[in-house]
């Protein structure tokens, strides 16, 4: 395929061909890598996976950090758990639902 012109929208877009679209073997919905090198843009079609993004993140919202607060919200919850199961509360007559009855 040659060289194609296309002019850039006001709202900063540039409009594929249909031309380049099936030389990419790219559609709706399809993802694509731009770079610019030395000048030149390149565009190749991509994937897109959101659970490696999100791997790919650091800071504070980090996959990693979020994995890490929830395993320790379990372990809060089940150490929780066990000491009430040790020590049951004290049921009350007023407690059982056929008391206010």
């Amino acid at each position: 395929m040659g060289s194609v012109r296309v002019q850039v929208r006001k709202d900063g877009s540039i409009p594929l061909p249909k031309e380049v679209l099936e030389a990419l073997g790219a559609g709706p919905g399809s993802y694509l890598l731009l770079k610019v090198v030395e000048g030149r843009l390149e565009v190749e079609k991509t994937t897109y996976d959101p659970w490696t993004e999100g791997l790919k993140k650091k800071g504070p919202a980090s996959f990693e950090e979020i994995m890490k607060k929830q395993k320790e919200g379990l372990q809060e919850a089940e150490k929780d758990f066990m000491e009430k199961l040790k020590n049951p509360p004290e049921i009350r007559p007023e407690d059982r639902h056929d008391f206010w009855d």
